[in-house]
């Protein structure tokens, strides 16, 4: 069975998307399967020169075929992009995700959106994304870190995905040779999210809830 993954959050521009790219590429890199999936039916499939598997699942039937596909793979991972303002269908995918993901920036409207999405999908974990690199900037981000994790115990990445120029070449209609530091940068966000896996799938995310709790 791979490894099923899902990126969501009501917002837009939450890097989402490049999030999701970036854990394919990633593991890719680390030499483990990867298949990412586009569900927004307003974007267009991009799937040349990428290194991964890129599917379909735009349509609901052929979203569910897919996931249901992906329990019969013996390993790999499954990264399904959900797009924006859909919570409808956050909630469901999120019900039948192994984890799911919230991206959010470095500002009091992501800060507030996230955190209506935390309760909402109580599930969720919240991971701070396209993160300033300077140190000072890194240093007043910090609060928006230590504040999401103090209301959501347990539920928050604390290491950051960095923000890196090029990688706006992710979202490209080819992908034939990515920059080293997208490569760098798809390395470290799959490492993150690898360490950070067990500790927040959803069994795990149960009794951590209910210990705190």
């Amino acid at each position: 069975m791979s490894k099923f993954v899902y990126l969501g959050g009501q917002k837009g521009g939450t890097t989402k998307t490049t999030t999701a790219h970036l854990l394919c590429l990633g593991a890719i890199l680390r030499g483990e399967p990867a298949a990412y999936v586009l569900t927004d039916p307003n974007r267009q499939i991009k799937s040349e020169g990428r290194p991964y598997a890129v599917l379909d699942g735009r349509d609901p039937h052929k979203l569910a075929q897919i996931i249901t596909a992906s329990h019969n793979t013996q390993n790999g991972w499954l990264i399904v992009d959900g797009g924006g303002n859909r919570p409808a269908f956050d909630e469901k995918l999120t019900e039948q995700a192994d984890l799911c993901i919230l991206p959010f920036r470095a500002s009091e409207e992501d800060l507030d959106a996230i955190a209506l999405d935390m309760r909402s999908l109580p599930y969720a974990v919240a991971w701070p994304s396209a993160w300033p690199t300077n140190r000072h900037a890194q240093k007043a981000a910090q609060y928006f870190i230590d504040g999401l994790e103090k209301a959501f115990p347990l539920r928050v990445i604390t290491k950051p995905i960095f923000f890196v120029n090029s990688a706006a070449e992710l979202l490209a209609a080819s992908l034939d040779s990515p920059s080293t530091p997208v490569r760098n940068a798809a390395r470290r966000a799959f490492n993150l999210m690898a360490e950070n896996y067990d500790t927040h799938t959803k069994p795990q995310q149960e009794h951590d809830l209910k210990a705190v709790a």
